[in-house]
């Protein structure tokens, strides 16, 4: 839209033909039926679910570098694609038989 548009359009949000007071007879008004349904207090939508996200580590990870032969990484690849998961497996398997 234009500007020319745009002024057009909010001079014609004037044009309504309401009268400057109503008067209303609050003694044929009916109670809300929606009244006391919401509780506001606990959100029911929206928001992380309980249990929903990222869970914590057991234990913080410490990142080192190690050097193993390519024999070595072949054979843990056999545990878990991943090195670090295949090593933590194999030091869980030795506290087991400890």
């Amino acid at each position: 839209m234009n500007k020319k548009n745009d002024s057009e359009y909010l001079a014609k949000l004037d044009n309504y033909e309401l009268k400057p007071h109503y008067d209303l007879d609050y003694s044929q008004a009916k109670p809300n039926r929606f009244a006391g349904r919401v509780n506001l207090e606990t959100p029911r939508r929206g928001g992380a679910r309980k249990g929903a996200g990222r869970k914590p580590a057991r234990e913080p990870l410490e990142r080192h570098t190690i050097t193993i032969l390519k024999s070595d990484a072949l054979f843990l690849k056999k545990f878990d694609k991943r090195l670090s998961a295949a090593i933590r497996k194999l030091i869980a398997q030795q506290r087991l038989i400890r």
